[in-house]
């Protein structure tokens, strides 16, 4: 099937809308602050470091529908099957910054309330509501509706193992560190408002340009960094040759699956 269905519709319009309602409120609330506001570096640590998606995607041997909308060839490592849906870039910012805004709330809520300390609170419930994100989006919405199928995963660490529908469970892991690192530096603020990398950054320079430039320097490397970290492991797994359940037939009609 070659058309968009409403939900890979709902999907796509999920990733473009919600990164511009997200970069417009950044923006916004950057421009009052004279400087970037930690939403809005987030979100610029989001899509910098989107081009990892298409060798997580081979490595979780992740597919796409056939009509979804792909990257050019010249995209950097363009090596889901199929091709990196176009939609990913800014896709990154809905999908990571929405349950890290959500688990900012919270996280206030419970310090409010019972006095929680804010560091390990808003770790805490960043990598709760991080895997439940992703269990409902990816196992849910990708797996078991068909924005997206996983072809292999690893024995017994999946649900629906040996299905189209498998998903697996350390992926929600590896999603949930990512989005509880965002919630710690969207929610941890000092008496100024600052969050730890903005405080880093002003103590590094008078400047208020320097500050905001080695602010968004910053928060690149960091996401980098637990992107990767958490995408090693998945890495690892596949060049070891543990990843090997999966059906046999195609999980999209007329396009032959990642082979091992």
């Amino acid at each position: 099937m070659n058309e968009l269905t409403p939900l890979l519709r709902a999907s796509i319009n999920f990733a473009y809308v919600g990164a511009v309602v997200f970069v417009a409120i950044g923006l916004l609330l950057s421009y009052r602050r004279g400087r970037p506001h930690a939403l809005l570096l987030v979100c610029i640590s989001a899509i910098s470091f989107s081009w990892i998606e298409a060798p997580y995607d081979w490595a979780m041997y992740a597919q796409f529908p056939p009509a979804i909308p792909r990257m050019p060839a010249w995209w950097p490592l363009n090596m889901t099957w199929g091709g990196l849906p176009a939609s990913v870039p800014p896709g990154y910012i809905a999908y990571f910054v929405l349950p890290a805004v959500i688990g900012v709330a919270l996280g206030r809520r419970l310090i409010s309330r019972y006095g929680w300390r804010p560091p390990t609170t808003f770790l805490s419930v960043g990598l709760i509501v991080g895997c439940l994100w992703a269990l409902l989006f990816n196992a849910v919405l990708g797996a078991q509706l068909g924005v997206f199928h996983y072809g292999r995963v690893i024995p017994g660490l999946a649900l629906w193992a040996g299905t189209k529908h498998q998903y697996p469970l350390y992926d929600a892991l590896a999603m949930g560190v990512q989005m509880m690192v965002f919630t710690y530096l969207l929610g941890r603020t000092d008496g100024q408002g600052r969050n730890p990398v903005e405080a880093w950054a002003d103590a590094r320079t008078k400047s208020r340009v320097r500050a905001s430039l080695l602010s968004i320097a910053a928060i690149i490397v960091i996401g980098h960094g637990v992107y990767l970290s958490v995408f090693a492991p998945h890495l690892a797994t596949k060049l070891m040759g543990l990843v090997t359940v999966g059906p046999t037939t195609p999980l999209f009609q007329g396009v032959p699956n990642q082979p091992l």
